[in-house]
């Protein structure tokens, strides 16, 4: 019982982190910097998720985290769903082919995976919308997968310091132990 109180507290952290971490993006951001593209901060918590659960759980997660950050994009929530899903399941496919233990794995992931969000909402965009993105932001694009990798290794740390106080285990694969 007290397994499952944890386990859920955990899911409902993350959720609230994420929400946080995307008003950041989608607000404070504008408010300090104008219209100078700002990291994905959510992305970094979807991809520890991706990295450092069952695929079960960041399936769960990810289409959570969508939910969470669908009021604050005007991405049909199916696509924002399906873009956030691919995004997680290609990260942990990643993992599974090439993994190791620093803080320049953690930057370089995050990094393509801000890139990654981008074009899978491109993609996903041309075959499911009916309104296809006609002029892709890629400058902007580019400019916020250099950014988000700067943010990660701080993120990774409060991710593990939330797993610590819900009694997570650490993963299987490698110790989350962030330099």
């Amino acid at each position: 019982m007290k397994e499952r109180f944890f386990k859920v507290l955990n899911i409902v952290a993350f959720t609230f982190m994420v929400l946080f971490l995307a008003t950041v993006q989608s607000s404070l951001w504008f408010q300090i910097f104008g219209y100078f593209p700002s990291p994905a901060f959510w992305i970094p918590a979807l991809i520890y998720v991706a990295i450092f659960r069952t695929t079960l759980e960041a399936v769960i997660l990810s289409f959570l985290f969508a939910l969470a950050i669908s009021t604050m994009s005007s991405m049909p929530d199916g696509i924002l769903v399906t873009t956030t899903m691919l995004l997680a399941l290609s990260a942990r496919t990643f993992r599974q082919r090439i993994y190791w233990n620093s803080n320049s794995y953690i930057m370089m992931i995050c990094g393509v995976g801000a890139l990654l969000f981008h074009l899978y909402f491109f993609i996903a965009s041309m075959f499911f919308s009916e309104i296809s993105m006609h002029s892709p932001q890629v400058l902007d694009w580019l400019l916020e997968a250099l950014l988000t990798p700067a943010v990660a290794p701080a993120l990774f740390k409060l991710f593990k310091w939330i797993d610590v106080l819900t009694n997570q285990e650490p993963p299987l694969i490698a110790s989350v132990d962030v330099m």
